[in-house]
């Protein structure tokens, strides 16, 4: 019985032994391979470390697997990168797209490998990475004029970053150039909404005035066909507090509905935020205050009017009350 016993230990000794190798064999030439940029079979030899040394107390066995941990989404990653690096070359839209999908088929892997193995930073330049080429697949549709498909690569890199300024402001840009007004003032919306700080304040900034720009184009067609409650209505479907009562006050005021500028008109100037749309409202405020000859009101809301184009219209007005 004791010989057998014996026999048996030994037998163990070497199956652990031989498990020591494989892997330790496996992972050193993972590690060749990635270096060589041989993402593909670098994938394979990491995927058979984690595989057949996870959960083994061996410390040389442990290693190998934390490291491969580590390695895996960057393989990946890499043949993600390579894939997109030739749908930029490819000529044929078909191939670009193909490669394109492929490209983010292998990043997708990276960032759920990265979720897996609780790696941060692997997780981060893979999304990072994504972006990348959401951003490259949909530029080429938005310089082609197809803004349909622009806004499809967009939405979808948008909904895996929300944090990427620079695909929602292209996504806002083919919602706008295709006349979906609401659906670009929604993501300048979010876009505006995010934390203050050096970060987004350049996208923050950006998205505000590409949403003032529309929706002043969108105001002066709106204006030339004197649908000034149509206006009114387009008001309250923009996301942007502060945007939406400057061009309700400025509607109103068209419509020549002073009373109800004065009604809104300080609350409304007291949520801008930068002086030209302060100053913006402050003028239809005082021009409605003046409109209702009420004189004081008007050289007090005019005064409080300092940026350009308004400014000096302003001025003259106040000149010309304070007779």
């Amino acid at each position: 019985m004791k010989k057998i016993l014996f026999m048996v230990a030994a037998l163990m000794g070497f199956t652990v032994a031989s498990a020591q190798t494989n892997v330790v064999d496996s992972y050193n030439q993972s590690v060749q391979a990635l270096q060589g940029k041989d993402y593909a079979k670098a994938i394979e030899l990491l995927e058979a470390v984690i595989a057949d040394g996870d959960g083994e107390e061996d410390e040389a066995i442990m290693g190998c697997v934390e490291n491969a941990k580590k390695n895996l989404p960057v393989a990946y990653q890499g043949m993600g990168l390579r894939a997109a690096a030739a749908a930029m070359k490819a000529q044929k839209p078909e191939d670009k797209d193909a490669k394109f999908a492929e490209a983010l088929s292998f990043l997708d892997k990276a960032k759920a490998k990265a979720k897996a193995f609780n790696q941060a930073r692997a997780l981060a330049t893979a999304t990072a990475a994504a972006g990348k080429v959401y951003q490259a697949q949909g530029g080429g549709y938005y310089n082609s004029g197809n803004f349909a498909k622009a806004i499809e690569v967009f939405s979808k890199g948008y909904a895996a970053d929300k944090r990427n300024t620079d695909i929602a402001m292209m996504l806002a840009e083919s919602y706008f150039k295709s006349d979906k007004y609401n659906e670009g003032v929604q993501v300048c919306s979010e876009v505006a909404a995010l934390p203050a700080g050096p970060k987004f304040d350049a996208a923050k900034a950006k998205a505000k005035a590409t949403m003032s720009q529309y929706t002043n184009n969108k105001i002066a067609a709106m204006q030339q066909a004197n649908d000034f409650d149509g206006i009114i209505k387009m008001s309250e479907t923009i996301a942007d507090k502060a945007l939406a009562q400057k061009v309700a006050v400025q509607a109103y005021f068209l419509k020549k509905d002073y009373a109800k500028v004065i009604e809104i008109g300080e609350a409304a100037a007291a949520l801008q935020t930068d002086d030209e749309s302060k100053s913006a409202v402050y003028f239809n405020l005082g021009s409605a205050y003046n409109a209702k000859e009420m004189r004081d009101k008007a050289i007090e809301a005019l005064k409080k009017v300092t940026a350009e184009p308004y400014a000096t219209p302003a001025k003259a007005a106040v000149a010309e009350l304070s007779k």
